[in-house]
């Protein structure tokens, strides 16, 4: 009898040992993922300016936002879904591309302006591969913001889980599982009781992706894709604004 009850006693500490561990490891790995999910986030910011200024150069050369809304239309994107800023647009022209007439001077400085938001926009959603500088011969993809919400649902999922796993459940279990040594029942209810507030304390937030306003737009087609559809759109409009838009390219040439 008494082996037995030294083995029950062995099992029980096992038991509560291991429901400790997995308690305790699974909040230490939701605070291990926080931060590098933090870190990453901090990381993609990087990116913001350079998507930002992309957009400013190709709006520039649209000339106006309803412009622009319309450029878009022309290439089914969603105009809701384009990053809009407010940064004023940088020279980025060294000349202006050469072309036989006024109009497909425009045209080529689109097509520039397009294909560099075009492929910030790509890389923002769905990151860049690039050489692995610790490994070499292997590639590593930047931090992306379609990973970023990936990980952000991730993370909500494990912290749900940590949650429903209270301190006060905890120990409400440890009480069944030893009736003769927990004869203080009124001092283990309390502790129990006592543990309802540590509940609350030690609830993970989930994490608020919205709130981190990271924009959420949409891929864009490549160059090669809408090559005719941004002439024929640029054809119209320099007919337009002709005037408008030899300003505009002016203002992007450096020096």
């Amino acid at each position: 009898m008494t082996d037995f009850r030294d083995y029950a006693d062995d099992l029980q500490q096992e038991v509560v040992s291991d429901m400790a561990e997995a308690y305790f490891g699974a909040r230490k790995d939701i605070d291990d993922m926080l931060e590098a999910f933090n870190a990453m986030v901090e990381e993609l910011r990087q990116h913001l300016p350079r998507l930002s200024q992309a957009a400013a150069r190709l709006h520039r050369l649209l000339l106006d936002m309803d412009t622009a809304r319309e450029f878009y239309i022309a290439l089914d994107v969603v105009p809701a879904c384009i990053p809009v800023t407010e940064d004023e647009a940088k020279p980025f022209f060294d000349s202006l591309p050469f072309a036989f007439t006024g109009s497909g001077r425009y045209q080529r400085c689109v097509f520039r302006a397009y294909d560099l938001l075009q492929k910030a926009v790509d890389e923002y959603l769905n990151g860049r591969y690039f050489d692995d500088p610790e490994q070499p011969g292997r590639k590593r993809l930047t931090v992306h913001y379609l990973r970023l919400k990936a990980m952000a649902e991730y993370i909500n999922e494990e912290i749900d889980k940590v949650n429903d796993t209270t301190v006060s459940g905890t120990l409400k279990f440890i009480k069944t599982m030893d009736p003769e040594k927990m004869q203080h029942e009124g001092m283990m209810g309390e502790a129990v009781k006592g543990a309802d507030h540590i509940d609350l304390d030690m609830r993970f937030s989930p994490v608020d992706f919205d709130g981190l306003e990271l924009p959420d737009m949409q891929d864009l087609p490549a160059l090669y894709v809408v090559r005719d559809p941004i002439k024929n759109f640029c054809s119209g409009l320099y007919k337009e604004r002709r005037d408008d838009i030899a300003g505009a390219m002016r203002s992007l040439l450096i020096g």
